[in-house]
């Protein structure tokens, strides 16, 4: 089967083949000991919904909606010679928004777990394992 749309691959491609070891996530305690504590420059994007981000925020971040965030009057407001963190609230859209705007040429890192905090009234931030669910291990030769 053909890829639906091989114009991309070649940008996937790039993106793949210069992805780091950290595979572009910082964690919060290392944004907060490398950045925020020695005041080195930084534009932090905050894509949760406005009324999360009125709830709390990290001094300084600008907050995007991820959904409006590519609309170009949005784009515009990014800087292209600075670097941006994205953050939201447990990394998972974040994640998505670094590797779009990475694809579009922004200098991305993605702050993992984000603040941690589930947009979903009542459900834990939790993964398969922390809920005892089962899985297989593999044997390896």
């Amino acid at each position: 089967m053909a890829c639906p749309n091989s114009a991309l691959l070649p940008m996937i491609q790039k993106f793949v083949r210069n992805t780091k070891d950290d595979w572009n996530y910082i964690t919060p305690s290392a944004f907060y000991e490398d950045y925020v504590k020695k005041r080195r420059p930084y534009y932090l994007l905050d894509v949760r919904e406005p009324k999360a981000y009125a709830q709390g925020h990290i001094r300084g971040a600008k907050n995007i909606f991820w959904l409006d965030l590519f609309d170009e009057k949005n784009l515009s407001r990014l800087p292209e010679n600075k670097k941006i963190f994205v953050i939201c609230y447990v990394g998972h859209t974040a994640s998505q928004v670094m590797s779009l705007l990475k694809l579009l040429g922004y200098d991305v890192t993605a702050i993992k777990f984000g603040y941690g905090i589930s947009p979903v009234q009542g459900v834990p931030v939790a993964g398969w394992t922390d809920y005892n669910y089962p899985v297989v291990k593999s044997q390896t030769h």
